[in-house]
C-alpha cells in the first residue's frame, strides 16, 4: 500500500508566488500587492505564516484568484469574511516545500473592520509594479497598521508620504473627509498630518484603535462585527500555528477493512505536525477498547457478529441502502448489547475525545458511532440514540480504492462483502452527517497526492466556525 506518510513534492514560496501573479493577472482585474516595497518578495524568501497581502478589485465569485489557488493547490480557506459593511477579505493557507503559506486577498473597498478607507472606484495602481498608488498606497501603509495597533517603520512612512504628495488634490480632500466621518476629526487629523510628514504622537495608535471599536459597535455595523467575531477578537492562547484562531476538531476515518484507514491516518498525522498541529487518537470500533460487561458477555456467550475479526479490528458497519438480516443468535442479548454500546461510545466521547478537543488537538479517529446502525442489533433505536448524544466529527473521512485491491489487502473476508460494506459507507457520506466536510481519499496509488484534499479540509476546519452554514 502506498505510504502516504512520504511527503509529495510541493511548490516552493517562489514559485507560488508566480501562481499567484498569474491568477490574479488571468482574473482580467485591476490588483495590487499590499505593504511596502519588496513585500511580496520578503514573503516569497520567507518560511514564517506572515501573509501575503493582496487588493483585488473584483467581489469575490467563482472562478476569481483565490477560487482557482484553493482547487491548483488545496489552499484551505483559514479565514474569510464578505458582509459589504466590513473588510472583504479570503486567506488562503497552501502547503509549500517550507511548511503553510498564507496568501489574503482584499477585495474590492480598502477597509479595516468597518471603516471604509478608500472606495474601489478610488483606489489606483501602478500596473508595471502592481503596487498602491495616491491615498490607497497611504491608506495601505500608514492608517491600516496605526488601526492595527502599530507604528509603521521609517521606511514604509517614507512610502506613504511620497504616495500622498503624489496623489491627487481631490482624492486627497475625500480621503480627509471620509476619515474625519468614522475616525472622528482629532485622529482623522493627527492620521493626515503623519502623512504630510509630521510625526506620530505616542498615544495615536490607542486613541485610533478606541474609535475603531466604536465604529464596529455602531448600530449599522454591530451585526456583522458580531457575525466576525472570531476574527474581530484577538486570538490570543487561542491562536494556532498560523495565527489565527484555533479550535479542536474531530477527524472520522471509516471504511471496510483494507481500505486503507491506518495508512491514511498515519499520512494525515504527519502532514498536520509539519503544519504546526498538535494530534490525538481514538478507537470507535467493537472489537477492543469496550466496557467490561461487553468484552465479558462476548467471551463467555460468544456472541457471533460482534467477536472480533481475525486481525483484531471490528469489520466495518454503517447504514445499508438495504435492510441487513437480524442476527437470531441471543436476541434478548444483542438487543441489551446495543444500548449499552451507545452509552459506552458516549463515555468514550466524554473521556478520551472530548478533552483532546478541549485542547485544540485534532482527534484523528479509526471509525465512529456508525457502526452501531447494523451491529449488535441492526435498526436499534440505540444507534440512532448515540448518533444525537455524540456529537458528529467535523470531517468524516473514506479511504477508497478498487474493490479488488481491498479484497487483495485483506482476503479474509469475502469480495461481495467487502464491496457491500464500502458502497454503504459511501452512501453514509452521501448523507452529509459531518460538521463541516465529507472527503473520499484515493488509496489506489494513482493520485500523486492523495491526502491533499483532507489535509486542506481539516486545516480549514481547525479556523472555521463549529458547524457548517450551508449543506
Amino acid at each position: 500500500m502506498t505510504d502516504y506518510r512520504q511527503r509529495a513534492a510541493r511548490i516552493g514560496r517562489p514559485g507560488l508566488l508566480a501562481a499567484v501573479a498569474a491568477a490574479l493577472d488571468a482574473g482580467g482585474r485591476p490588483w495590487a500587492w499590499q505593504g511596502e516595497a519588496g513585500a511580496a518578495e520578503r514573503w516569497a524568501a520567507d518560511t514564517g505564516p506572515k501573509d501575503l497581502d493582496i487588493w483585488y478589485a473584483a467581489p469575490p465569485s467563482d472562478g476569481d484568484p483565490v477560487d482557482v489557488l484553493a482547487r491548483g493547490y488545496a489552499g484551505a480557506r483559514v479565514a474569510q469574511a464578505h458582509d459589504p459593511r466590513r473588510l472583504r477579505h479570503v486567506s488562503l493557507s497552501i502547503e509549500t516545500a517550507t511548511g503553510p503559506a498564507v496568501v489574503d486577498v482584499t477585495y474590492g473597498h480598502l477597509c479595516v473592520g468597518p471603516v471604509l478607507l478608500v472606495p474601489v472606484t478610488q483606489v489606483t495602481t501602478d500596473p508595471a509594479t502592481h503596487r498602491l498608488t495616491g491615498v490607497a498606497a497611504v491608506a495601505d501603509l500608514l492608517v491600516r497598521p496605526v488601526l492595527r495597533g502599530r507604528v509603521p517603520h521609517r521606511h514604509r512612512l517614507d512610502e506613504a508620504r511620497a504616495a500622498w504628495v503624489a496623489s491627487a488634490p481631490g482624492h486627497r480632500e475625500d480621503f480627509a473627509r471620509r476619515l474625519a466621518g468614522q475616525l472622528g476629526p482629532r485622529v482623522a487629523a493627527e492620521l493626515i498630518a503623519v502623512a504630510a510628514g509630521a510625526p506620530p504622537a505616542a498615544d495615536l495608535t490607542r486613541r485610533a484603535r478606541l474609535r475603531l471599536a466604536a465604529r464596529s459597535l455602531a448600530p449599522t455595523v454591530v451585526a456583522s462585527t458580531w457575525a466576525q467575531r472570531r476574527t474581530v477578537v484577538p486570538a490570543l492562547w487561542a491562536a494556532g500555528p498560523l495565527g489565527l484562531r484555533a479550535r479542536g476538531v474531530v477527524v472520522a476515518l471509516v471504511g471496510t477493512d483494507g481500505s486503507g484507514k491506518s495508512t491514511v491516518a498515519d499520512g494525515l498525522r504527519e502532514r498536520l505536525h509539519r503544519y504546526g498541529l498538535h494530534t490525538s487518537a481514538a478507537y470507535f470500533g467493537m472489537a477492543r477498547g469496550n466496557l467490561p460487561g461487553v468484552a465479558l458477555a462476548r467471551r463467555v456467550l460468544r456472541v457471533g457478529s460482534t467477536a472480533p475479526t481475525p486481525d483484531d479490528a471490528a469489520p466495518s458497519r454503517v447504514p445499508a441502502t438495504a435492510a441487513a438480516p437480524v442476527p437470531s443468535d441471543h436476541a434478548g442479548l444483542r438487543r441489551a448489547a446495543a444500548w449499552f454500546y451507545a452509552g459506552e461510545y458516549l463515555w468514550r466521547y466524554l473521556s478520551t475525545v472530548a478533552p483532546a478537543v478541549a485542547r485544540r488537538r485534532v482527534v484523528i479517529a479509526d471509525r465512529w458511532v456508525y457502526d452501531l446502525r447494523e451491529s449488535p442489533w441492526p435498526g436499534s433505536r440505540a444507534a440512532r440514540f448515540a448518533e444525537r448524544v455524540v456529537p458528529a466529527p467535523d470531517v468524516l473521512v473514506l479511504p477508497d480504492a478498487p474493490a479488488e485491491l481491498i479484497h487483495a489487502r485483506k482476503p479474509e473476508r469475502s469480495l461481495t462483502e467487502q464491496a457491500g460494506q464500502q458502497q454503504r459507507f459511501r452512501g453514509l457520506l452521501a448523507e452529509h452527517p459531518a460538521r463541516h466536510a465529507e472527503v473520499v481519499v484515493d488509496t489506489s496509488g494513482l493520485v500523486a497526492d492523495p491526502l491533499a484534499q483532507l489535509v486542506a479540509e481539516v486545516v480549514q476546519a481547525v479556523h472555521g466556525p463549529p458547524r457548517r452554514r450551508h449543506r
